[in-house]
């Protein structure tokens, strides 16, 4: 595990974070035997009272609790990379997933820069999500009828927002993109990664070692949502 997260600092995984907060991930990350630290409990560490800078410590406090020896993450770690949200509020309300500050600020660092974002339907009742960098059909009227089940609707949204998200960071000729680490079932939470194309080769190459859960590999959204893109 130490060979991976050295490995994936030298591929730059941890250069949107707090520079002081890398050492805490990584200590959380060694001790747990995990890259990616979702959400739950997870063993505390005594690296927690080390130095930190002010901008750490509100980073801290956003994202996890100590109790009874054990961490409680309010979200998931790196909180730069990794992000997660509930596939029935982001279809309620599409421009929920701008409201997340550490992914608008990974954006910003991929020349990506999100000031606006609101939801409308056209006249053909499709689903859109405006925002200044661009118009996201998110829902077609076939799929909006009652019919069609709401964990699927959730899902194509889900789809469709990163898909052109990852469009965006290309025409921005940004390296990054997003990718799927896990779906709670049809319902639930949804978990995605930004990397760059080394960093998501990493993770295919060393897919086989027992260090890394296979459940938490990233998965391309256009092959992991392929039956519903069709």
């Amino acid at each position: 595990m130490k060979q991976i997260v050295k490995k994936l600092e030298h591929l730059g995984f941890y250069s949107y974070e707090e520079p002081t907060l890398v050492p805490v991930i990584q200590a959380l990350q060694l001790n747990n035997k995990l890259i990616w630290l979702i959400s739950g409990r997870y063993k505390r560490l005594d690296a927690l009272d080390m130095s930190l800078s002010l901008r750490a410590n509100e980073l801290i406090d956003n994202v996890m609790d100590e109790s009874d020896n054990f961490l409680y993450l309010y979200r998931p770690l790196p909180p730069h990379r990794c992000f997660s949200f509930d596939k029935e509020d982001l279809y309620e309300y599409p421009p929920m997933i701008f409201e997340d500050d550490y992914l608008c600020r990974s954006l910003s660092r991929c020349g990506v820069i999100i000031k606006e974002a609101d939801e409308y339907e056209d006249s053909e009742g499709n689903l859109h999500l405006t925002t200044n960098v661009g118009d996201f059909l998110i829902l077609p009227v076939e799929f909006s009828s009652s019919s069609t089940r709401n964990c699927l609707k959730w899902q194509i949204v889900t789809a469709r927002i990163l898909l052109r998200l990852n469009t965006i960071l290309s025409q921005a000729s940004s390296p990054e993109k997003f990718y799927i680490l896990d779906e709670e079932g049809e319902e639930g939470h949804t978990t995605i990664a930004l990397l760059n194309s080394s960093m998501f080769k990493f993770f295919q190459d060393t897919s086989k070692l027992e260090e890394l859960e296979e459940r938490y590999l990233p998965k391309p959204i256009e092959k992991y949502f392929k039956s519903i893109l069709l």
